[in-house]
Parts: structure tokens; sequence; C-alpha cells
């Protein structure tokens, strides 16, 4: 019986240490409002440097893919010929496909980054329309 009751008492003992919260420290909340402010202040930088981005990509794209489209419009009226071909020919629908600028991904990883662990998942790749 008296056996049983230690190892009742261990039990419960290391139940309730587990169910023990961490507390911390100033100095590692100081840390991380620090970087924490970094992030922040990295993330309205890209935002204000970013000139590689998914709209901007795609604005270019339809202005090359028209002036493309028209030269080819005025070849085929010189020539006398038919226009066979639409605009979208012209469109490559892989030249945005990875742009460089994507603040709100690299500020979620430093972020992470700031409370030691870094949580990787696979995504599909975001398509510019």
């Amino acid at each position: 019986m008296n056996y049983f009751l230690r190892f009742i008492f261990c039990i419960v003992l290391l139940v309730l240490s587990g169910c023990a919260t961490q507390q911390p420290g100033i100095g590692k909340s100081k840390e991380l409002s620090q970087c924490l402010q970094l992030c922040e202040q990295r993330a309205d930088s890209c935002k204000q440097q970013c000139s590689n981005n998914c709209p901007r990509c795609s604005l270019i794209a339809s202005d090359e893919a028209a002036m493309n489209y028209l030269g080819y419009v005025h070849d085929k009226q010189v020539q006398g010929g038919y226009v066979s071909r639409g605009l979208n020919s012209y469109r490559d629908p892989l030249q945005c496909r990875k742009v460089t600028c994507n603040c709100t991904s690299d500020y979620l990883t430093c972020k992470q980054g700031c409370t030691g662990v870094i949580q990787k998942r696979l995504q599909a790749v975001p398509y510019c329309t």
C-alpha cells in the first residue's frame, strides 16, 4: 500500500509540474519587442522600395504585349493580310510567375524568427493576372 501511495504521489507531482507555465524574463520580452519592431521597419522599407511586385509586373507585361500586338496589326495591314492573332498571343504567361517582392511573407518569416522557430510550409506560387 505504501508503494502505491508513493507511485500516485509521483504521478501527481509530474502532472502538476507539466502544467507550470514559463514566465518570460524581462530581457527576453525586451529582445522580442525589439526584434518585432525591426521586422516592422524592414516590412515598411520593403513596401516603399519594392519595384518588382505582382501588379507592376502585370502592368509592364500588358503594355509590352499591347505594343507588340499593335506592331503585328500594323505589319498585317501594310501587307494587306488578315489579323489572325489576338492580344493574348503576345502575353507571356510565365513572365510574372516569380516576382521578387513578397513583403508580407518576408515579414511573417522575420516575425517567426524572433521567437526562434520558423515554421515551413509548401504553398503554390501566387499567380499574377
